[in-house]
């Protein structure tokens, strides 16, 4: 083997290595912005369900308990809610986030869409998010007890 074709190989190698070099670092920056992603929509809700009233996260009311009168707050909080499972749906439909990290999210989102507050709220919210018929078209899916 000469000179020339040892550089030859070096240089193959040295390419290879950057290549793969490139690969591993753009797995692990896809998997640090999903972790940003998760951990800002996770501080999010948290927030929300802090500002938020009570009677918005009952799931289901008991025969006892009634539903909360409407109210400023309580639709807020419910544009609040919506926005961020729209933006999470968003996310999810344009492969920034993984499957099961929507899923995370969809099923804690349909307790809370089933509810009779929710129903009641979303009477009125339904026409801020006409620009995101997918969005409407899951809420009223989930509602129905008919999404997939």
């Amino acid at each position: 083997m000469n000179v020339q074709e040892i550089i030859q190989y070096a240089t193959l190698l040295s390419v290879l290595i950057g290549s793969l070099g490139l690969a591993v670092a753009f797995l692990i920056h896809r998997d640090q912005v999903k972790t940003q992603i998760f951990l800002a929509l996770s501080a999010r809700y948290d927030e929300l369900l802090l500002s938020s009233s009570p009677g918005m996260w009952l799931s289901v009311p008991s025969e006892a308990t009634k539903i909360p009168e409407q109210s400023h707050d309580l639709t807020i909080s419910a544009l609040r809610f919506c926005t961020l499972v729209s933006l999470t749906y968003f996310l999810f439909l344009d492969r920034r986030i993984p499957k099961r990290m929507w899923h995370l999210m969809l099923r804690s989102a349909e307790r809370r869409m089933q509810s009779p507050l929710f129903v009641r709220e979303w009477e009125h919210l339904r026409y801020e998010f006409e620009s995101f018929p997918q969005f409407v078209e899951l809420v009223t899916s989930v509602q129905r007890g008919t999404r997939k």
